[in-house]
């Protein structure tokens, strides 16, 4: 793909696909679970531990998150949470996406606050 169209679509950095079980096992070794769904959706459920940077924020406030950890991005189903993995990865992040999200997670019974 010709660079300046790979840049336009948000192509280039590389992003993860992590299951539910490889996330959870990802966060039990000290990756960050970034839920960037709404405070609202995350009223009604969450990854325990995980921590919240809703996808409308994330251009403004990515820089407090460390460069020292993985992060697992996480949403509803694993669309916005796919935005924000490339993005992140555009800006130098080990990042990847929880294929499914948080209704992936549930269906595999992991759990959930």
């Amino acid at each position: 793909m010709i660079g300046w169209l790979k840049n336009l679509l948000g192509g280039g950095a590389a992003v993860g696909r992590l299951s539910p079980a490889e996330a959870y096992e990802k966060a039990r070794a000290g990756a960050i679970i970034l839920d960037v769904r709404t405070p609202l959706e995350r009223k009604e459920g969450k990854i325990p531990g995980s921590q919240a940077l809703p996808l409308d924020k994330l251009a403004s406030e990515w820089e407090k998150l460390p460069k020292d950890k993985e992060i697992i991005c996480q949403c509803r189903s694993g669309a916005r949470s796919a935005q924000a993995a490339r993005f992140l990865a555009a800006k130098g992040y080990k990042v990847y996406n929880l294929v499914g999200g948080l209704e992936a997670w549930k269906q595999h019974k992991l759990p959930v606050k």
